[in-house]
């Protein structure tokens, strides 16, 4: 008879740990849970990955963003909603027969508002999408919120080269990292770990992988209970 052994790298007092991974496109978020999925292993570690429903909305909006940014934001948060009701759900009635003891997602549903008030010009649209926006908040009063998010930081000049999309600009990125750092920042549903990825290929450099995978262990080993700034060049 063959036993299976199971070893936790999480430490022995958390039975769980649930984080988010958050930063702008081109950051290096795939990488990352990659490379937290080669280290923890799929027995220890869970991953859910933002697969949002194609938007109808989009195409129209790249030709007429003024027109279409209400309609395609909102058809993006409901979305986002949806797949965190899922995740929610698996949170809170995990497999028997799993042994998971880290949870991670790459999105959070709040950051739709990154978007809606990069894209929505019109005031009485931003109010309405506010007012829709509230009542889906309010469902979410009592979800399991992550011990921490993970913020990967980088401006436009560190992302535009990586972002192979036509209709995104360099001005269009500077304002979206802008709205990042604000929201980030200031975020108080749970502590932020902000890492500093500017000027760093942590897709294809290795070493900076290994330091920011070893911040996250010391965070779920000492869960912060604060904001906390990390700069890769002064690791």
């Amino acid at each position: 008879m063959t036993f299976l052994l199971r070893f936790s790298i999480l430490p022995p007092n958390m039975e769980t740990a649930f984080i988010a991974i958050e930063g702008p496109i081109g950051v290096g978020k795939t990488a990352l849970i990659d490379a937290l999925e080669r280290e923890y292993g799929k027995l220890s570690m869970q991953t859910f990955r933002e697969e949002l429903d194609p938007n109808p909305f989009l195409e129209q909006f790249y030709l007429d963003k003024q027109k279409y940014a209400f309609q395609t934001q909102i058809a993006f948060m409901l979305a986002r909603y949806k797949q965190y009701g899922i995740l929610q759900k698996k949170l809170r009635q995990p497999d028997l027969f799993e042994d998971c003891k880290l949870y991670v997602s790459d999105f959070i549903f709040e950051k739709n508002d990154i978007f809606a008030e990069l894209t929505i010009e019109d005031e009485q649209e931003w109010k309405l999408y506010q007012q829709i926006r509230d009542v889906l908040f309010e469902s979410t009063k009592k979800i399991t919120k992550p011990n921490f998010v993970v913020y990967l930081r980088a401006g436009e000049e560190t992302l535009y080269p990586r972002v192979n999309n036509k209709h995104i600009t360099k001005d269009y990125l500077h304002r979206l990292t802008t709205l990042y750092d604000r929201y980030f920042f200031h975020y108080k549903v749970s502590p932020v770990l902000i890492i500093d990825v500017n000027n760093v290929d942590f897709v294809h450099d290795p070493l900076p992988v290994a330091t920011i995978i070893n911040s996250i262990k010391k965070a779920i080993a000492i869960p912060p209970t604060q904001n906390t700034y990390i700069k890769l060049d002064d690791l």
